[in-house]
């Protein structure tokens, strides 16, 4: 069994670096209260220091990507100056679209309009939402375009959706936003991202790319499910913290916490001490490494017939 740290063995080890603890026990009094109350807030900066340096916390999130067809999905741009256009189609619950420009799009159900949805934006921004229509009747978009819009990969489907947040993306790449849907997330591992198929073959993923350090891209033409391991911001210690938590971090990476803590902590009674232990954690977190190189198992196929 790995070895575990708690809350409670950093406080201690905190208080000894500080001569303010005898035996293997915290005895809260006047001389540690100060002490203990700014722990917190210390042992989270230590935290966040050493999940994204050297060591990482690890998350997995997985993606299915089995995307909803639309009965009706034009991709591409269509670009409307001084002009309307309109789109039909019969039993539409849902719509997704893309747009940059101007433009004023009036949905008509059953022949009863709808609130109109005002359009006026400087870059492409996504427009989607529910439509009431138990009947199964005919649905018409109408864009109105009085000086210059762009649409975008224009979908309707006629299947319901929980929520407007739930509206599949009708895009040839999915865009996913990490940040969006993991309140945890730091970065993306390197080259972790595996892929199960329609044909429960399991690979690792070579087909993504990632924009702006935070959002994942994957191909809509591969359904499929993808596990994503990630590199992800520790939980946050508070006050209500109790002493048996056990840290999720490696023990060695646990052992630098009391380092910074007492740095932190330390200054005002001994400057000289308190410089000597951020010295020294700033010297292990640098030496901290996950360098363990473990080779992937790809299947592959060839087509040349060898193998």
């Amino acid at each position: 069994m790995a070895a575990v740290t708690t809350w409670g063995e950093i406080k201690l080890a905190t208080l000894q670096k500080m001569f303010s603890a005898n035996g293997q026990t915290i005895k809260p009094d006047s001389s540690t209260t100060e002490y203990i109350n700014g722990m917190p807030q210390v042992a989270n900066e230590a935290l966040e220091l050493l999940s994204t340096s050297g060591k990482f916390l690890i998350g997995r999130y997985d993606y299915t990507n089995y995307p909803t067809e639309p009965i009706f999905g034009k991709m591409g741009a269509t670009t409307i100056q001084n002009d309307n256009v309109v789109y039909k189609a019969t039993g539409v619950k849902a719509y997704y679209f893309t747009a940059q420009g101007k433009a004023s799009l009036t949905i008509s159900v059953a022949g009863e309009e709808l609130e109109p949805i005002e359009i006026d934006t400087d870059t492409f921004t996504v427009f989607k939402g529910l439509i009431e229509n138990t009947d199964e009747s005919e649905v018409v978009f109408t864009f109105e375009a009085p000086f210059r819009v762009t649409l975008r990969n224009i979908a309707f489907y006629d299947k319901n959706f929980e929520s407007e947040e739930d509206i599949d993306q009708y895009e040839e790449y999915i865009h996913i936003r990490m940040k969006d849907v993991l309140d945890d997330f730091y970065q993306l591992a390197p080259n972790e991202i595996y892929y199960e198929s329609e044909s429960y073959d399991y690979i690792v993923a070579n087909e993504y790319f990632q924009e702006a350090f935070d959002t994942l891209v994957i191909p809509r033409s591969k359904p499929g499910i993808y596990t994503i391991y990630y590199r992800r911001y520790p939980g946050k210690i508070t006050f209500e913290t109790p002493d048996d938590y056990e840290l999720p971090i490696d023990p060695e990476v646990a052992a630098l916490i009391p380092l910074y803590m007492a740095s932190q902590l330390y200054k005002d009674d001994d400057n000289a001490i308190s410089t000597v232990y951020r010295n020294e954690f700033e010297v292990a977190r640098e030496n901290l490494t996950q360098s363990a190189d473990i080779q992937k198992r790809e299947y592959f196929t060839s087509e040349s017939g060898w193998v």
